[in-house]
């Protein structure tokens, strides 16, 4: 699988180095799009990255860990909520920062330190999909589709976001730091040595982000969201989970 996983993070690269470029982005909010994105980004993460943290909390109930860690219960449910919490913390500090500027300033983005705190948590987040791309998709060529095609949705979006908000800075810097992020996520799993329990709990804290980036940034306003799109882009994920899980 060594080349056909590097084959997908290519295509994650492409995805992040080119979607400046679909011009209809710029304009929001493609309600319909985001509404299809945000339901099949969400049937993923409740069908399978969530059933996948009780199999985590086992890895960690099994492994030694120090004694703080022993004493706490669903560790691996506790990661997904710092991760919820970190990109939360995040998501406050760039909107704040924004609205500062806007007061002061007369600038409509954020300062350049809150820009690479945000790009520097952003590819942590790539550097996790990269990382885990071989053990989330397991053995099965339609696995890897599914996490392609649910994680570039996921990017495309989480990229019109952070393009709107930061102009330049992310056309010039933020998306090719961000698609080298996701090799390097790659390229460490596969040249150091990985465990289970890193495994468990890199997962955890990916789910947390992901729902997170999910409610924070795909689903459109509800005034201006589709329900439709969003039912539609639910029972597409849902249907290709079931064939191939």
């Amino acid at each position: 699988m060594f080349y056909l996983s590097l084959a997908f993070i290519i295509g994650f690269m492409i995805v992040h180095i080119f979607t400046n470029y679909i011009k209809f982005l710029d304009r929001k909010p493609k309600n319909r799009l985001m509404s299809f994105v945000s339901g099949g980004s969400i049937a993923y993460v409740f069908l399978h990255l969530v059933p996948e943290l009780t199999h985590y909390q086992e890895v960690a109930e099994e492994a030694q860990l120090a004694s703080w860690l022993e004493n706490l219960d669903f560790v691996t449910y506790l990661v997904t909520l710092a991760g919820i919490a970190f990109f939360y913390g995040i998501s406050q500090l760039n909107d704040k920062s924004q609205e500062k500027n806007e007061k002061e300033k007369d600038i409509t983005r954020p300062s350049k330190p809150v820009f690479a705190l945000e790009i520097a948590s952003f590819s942590l987040y790539n550097m996790l999909i990269g990382y885990l791309l071989i053990d989330l998709s397991g053995e099965k060529l339609a696995d890897y589709f599914i996490y392609f095609i649910v994680f570039s949705f996921h990017f495309i979006a989480n990229n019109r976001v952070l393009h709107l908000t930061h102009e330049d800075l992310y056309t010039n810097i933020g998306r090719w730091v961000l698609a080298a992020a996701v090799l390097m996520g790659w390229l460490l799993y596969n040249f150091t040595e990985t465990t289970e329990l890193s495994i468990a709990f890199f997962s955890a804290f990916l789910t947390g982000g992901v729902i997170l980036n999910i409610l924070n940034d795909e689903l459109p306003v509800e005034k201006n969201s589709s329900y439709p799109s969003f039912l539609a882009g639910l029972f597409v994920i849902t249907v290709l989970l079931q064939l191939i899980l």
